[in-house]
């Protein structure tokens, strides 16, 4: 089976812009003009199952819980490279979509704040 294929969105780029982060999901304009969304749910059952495949890549925290981790990650909709250039948030969509940002400012007050004030979070890849 191949890997999906990866949808870049170049956010401010093209007009490419976050509407609304909300529990239920993301409205974004993508870089065609195009108004889409990222189902919040689907990616968080889609993430669990690509981590349970891969759970012994990944160390716990000390002093986390098995009851914790399964807790957060139920929570998990993709993972993020903050740090990277350009900086980046992957959801675990079917699409696999990627929002890359200008900044890491951009990032954390566009999506990563939203998401989390909406119960949601990313993986941190760096």
């Amino acid at each position: 089976m191949n890997p999906p294929q990866r949808e870049i969105v170049r956010i401010g780029a093209s007009g490419a812009r976050i509407v609304a982060v909300t529990r239920q999901r993301i409205d974004y304009i993508d870089m065609a003009g195009q108004e889409q969304f990222i189902e919040l749910e689907e990616c968080a059952r889609r993430w669990g199952r690509w981590h349970d495949d891969r759970s012994q890549a990944f160390l716990p925290l000390p002093g986390a819980t098995e009851q914790g981790s399964a807790a957060w990650n139920a929570r998990c909709v993709g993972q993020r490279g903050a740090l990277d250039d350009p900086p980046w948030a992957e959801f675990k969509n079917e699409r696999t979509i990627r929002f890359e940002f200008g900044s890491y400012e951009a990032l954390y007050t566009e999506l990563l704040r939203p998401l989390r004030q909406a119960g949601w979070h990313t993986f941190d890849t760096d």
